[in-house]
C-alpha cells in the first residue's frame, strides 16, 4: 500500500541546502526578514481593480533588494539552492531569472559551477584577509645584518627669550654680523 493516499497528510520533506555556499548572514534588519510577505509575489494576483498588481509587487520587491548589503551572497545562495528557492523574489530575481542565470553559469563554468564559485569566494576571502595583515616593521621583525636603531632624540629648539646664549652661538653671531658689515652680503 502506498503512502500517497489523498486526505492523509504526508510528513514534510527535508531539503538540505548546498553547504558550499553558506546562507548569507548579517545583524542588520533586512526587508526580507522584517516583511517577508513583500517577496512572495506568487500570492499576488491581478484583478479588475488592480490589473498590474503583480508587476507593482515585483517592482517593490526588487527595489527592496537593491539597497541590501548581502544581495550578492543572497543571489549566490539562491542560485546554488534551486529546490529551496522555487518561489518568491531572491536577490531581486524571479524564478525565471534564476533559472536563466543557472543555465548561463552551467554553460560558462560547467556542471559543478557551485564548486567553482565557492572556491573563488574562498580565494577572495583569503586575499582580503592577507591584505588586512599589517606588514612587519623593522622594529618588530627579526633584523638582518643591519640593525634598526631609533634616531637619538633631538634637542629642544633654542628659545632666545628664555635661554642664555652659549659662547659658540655668540661667536657664530659675531661672524655673521662682521660678514654683513663688510658689505659682502649685499
Amino acid at each position: 500500500m502506498s503512502g500517497n493516499r489523498t486526505g492523509v497528510p504526508q510528513p514534510p520533506t527535508f531539503i538540505a541546502a548546498d553547504d558550499r555556499i553558506p546562507f548569507p548572514d548579517t545583524d542588520q534588519a533586512l526587508r526580507c526578514r522584517t516583511s517577508p510577505d513583500l517577496f512572495a509575489i506568487e500570492d499576488i494576483h491581478n484583478t479588475n481593480k488592480e490589473p498590474r498588481a503583480r508587476e507593482k509587487a515585483l517592482a517593490q520587491a526588487k527595489h527592496a533588494c537593491s539597497g541590501c548589503p548581502i544581495v550578492k551572497d543572497c543571489l549566490k545562495w539562491a542560485l546554488a539552492n534551486p529546490s529551496l528557492t522555487k518561489t518568491g523574489v531572491w536577490a531581486a530575481t524571479t524564478k525565471r531569472d534564476r533559472t536563466q542565470l543557472r543555465k548561463q553559469l552551467v554553460a560558462r563554468l560547467g556542471d559543478d559551477w557551485v564548486g567553482m564559485v565557492a572556491e573563488q569566494d574562498r580565494l577572495r576571502r583569503e586575499r582580503q584577509r592577507a591584505a588586512r595583515v599589517v606588514p612587519a616593521t623593522p622594529a618588530n621583525s627579526p633584523s638582518p645584518a643591519w640593525s634598526w636603531r631609533p634616531s637619538p632624540p633631538r634637542p629642544a629648539p633654542y628659545n632666545r627669550w628664555t635661554q642664555p646664549i652659549t659662547p659658540a652661538q655668540a661667536a657664530s653671531n659675531r661672524a655673521c654680523w662682521s660678514w654683513l658689515a663688510s658689505g659682502k652680503a649685499a
